[in-house]
């Protein structure tokens, strides 16, 4: 009875057959070289702790740098020779290196077992790194799953977030960029949306130690994220009583919240002993020349242009807007903080020196904050009274899912670039599949 319970589940089977739909989409990339090996561009910076620490022990990177670089790591990597030492400093934070430790010890041990080669870039760590990203897009699905359910219909739900899935560029960076931090971010969002509804609800001081923890990873794997935040803040409130309330509740919760502060820093902290033994210094800027225009925020590319724009490669997206208008009444703990987010969140997007993240399939710098845009639209599904009008949204859906992944499919196959398209070759490719 209880496996008649447990594969009923519609969470449970959605996530097996994300999951392996994840597994079928690595299996094409890699069996027809569509792109590879799965550790490679900005995803090599993101790894490189690893092998550093549990292989080579040598943090400097001198010994990577030997091994499998002839010497010398490419600046391409995001690892370059810090000032006047002879040590190579990592511009990526090491959030997500955290996350993969888990499938890097598997590789690892998988290796002495069928006495394979280690050295942190054989294929089983290749593998172990592709499946890293697909598990963390899987679990945060699921999780997901969770957090919607408290406020929406099972049907909504697996109808909102298969159109997550296959209407934006997620299931893109589950499996062909699953190395890039996108997956990784999005898991530790919707895991922090968790903890946060669980705070407030049952006031356990597990939910509150496990919320600092992940505070501190959301922040050490990309530190703009540090914007979601909010929601720990701002979820529930939805009104100037509730908020002198959410004051009332951290006073008399003052200990639980000091206490979470400490996985909070201690995750931070391990960031800060990385650069003080690299350079010398407890904070470092290690992104050198790039920056933010705060003052040229380039919010019109960033949500509509051809190049990356979020609207023009995931329209789905654009149900936010009357997802909004009926969230006040369907999830009102929400409102506020998306209402606070998202506009914050394009901002801090648009105004990056290089606006389009370099090459990608979309705007892959929304990936993370996904949740906001399921949530909203499982509203507006709700929201709609008449069938008419259900049955358009369906429709609507399963359009961007079909447009989506065909476009997934060009770029996959090299007819779209990984950047620079235009208007011409656009529309003149439309229809073509392979190059």
């Amino acid at each position: 009875m209880l496996c008649n319970q447990i594969f009923h589940s519609k969470r449970l089977l959605f996530s097996l057959v994300v999951f392996f739909a994840g597994i079928t989409g690595i299996s094409i990339v890699y069996s027809l070289h569509l792109n590879g090996p799965p550790i490679r561009s900005d995803g090599v910076g993101y790894y490189l702790y690893l092998p550093a620490i549990f292989i080579h022990h040598d943090i400097s990177l001198q010994s990577i740098a030997v091994e499998h670089f002839n010497g010398h790591i490419p600046r391409w990597t995001g690892a370059t020779i810090y000032a006047d030492t002879q040590n190579y400093l990592i511009k990526y934070p090491i959030g997500e290196a955290l996350l993969m430790t888990p499938f890097f010890l598997l590789a690892y041990l998988a290796s002495l077992i069928v006495s394979a080669k280690i050295n942190g870039f054989s294929s089983l760590f290749q593998y172990a790194a592709a499946i890293s990203g697909l598990f963390y897009a899987t679990a945060g699905l699921s999780i997901l799953w969770v957090v919607l359910q408290k406020h929406f219909k099972q049907n909504t739900i697996l109808l909102s977030l298969s159109g997550l899935l296959f209407c934006t560029n997620l299931f893109h960076y589950a499996t062909y960029d699953s190395i890039f931090s996108h997956a990784y971010s999005f898991f530790l969002f919707c895991a922090f949306l968790y903890l946060v509804e669980h705070i407030y609800s049952k006031t356990s001081l597990r939910y509150f130690l496990a919320a600092g923890a992940i505070a501190g990873l959301i922040i050490v794997t990309r530190p703009t994220n540090g914007l979601w935040l909010v929601f720990g803040v701002l979820y529930g409130v939805t009104s100037i009583q509730k908020l002198l309330e959410r004051f009332q509740f951290w006073k008399i919760h003052a200990k639980e919240c000091l206490l979470a502060i400490m996985p909070l820093l201690g995750i931070i902290a391990l960031q800060i002993i990385y650069w003080k033994i690299i350079t010398g210094k407890l904070v470092v800027y290690s992104y050198h020349n790039e920056h933010f225009n705060f003052l040229k925020p380039e919010i019109v590319n960033v949500l509509f242009s051809i190049r990356k724009g979020l609207f023009f490669w995931s329209p789905i997206l654009l149900t936010i807007l009357p997802g909004l208008f009926y969230l006040k009444r369907k999830a009102p703990e929400f409102f506020i903080p998306i209402l606070l987010y998202l506009p914050l969140n394009i901002y801090i997007i648009s105004s990056w020196h290089c606006w389009w993240y370099g090459g990608s399939f979309g705007s892959r710098a929304f990936v993370e904050s996904l949740p906001i845009f399921a949530i909203s639209l499982c509203s507006f599904y709700e929201g709609i009274k008449t069938i008419v009008g259900k049955r358009i949204l369906l429709f609507i859906i399963f359009f961007c899912a079909v447009l989506s992944t065909w476009l997934m499919a060009k770029y996959w196959t090299g007819v779209i670039p990984f950047d620079g398209v235009t208007w011409n070759h656009f529309v003149t490719t439309f229809l073509v599949l392979k190059k």
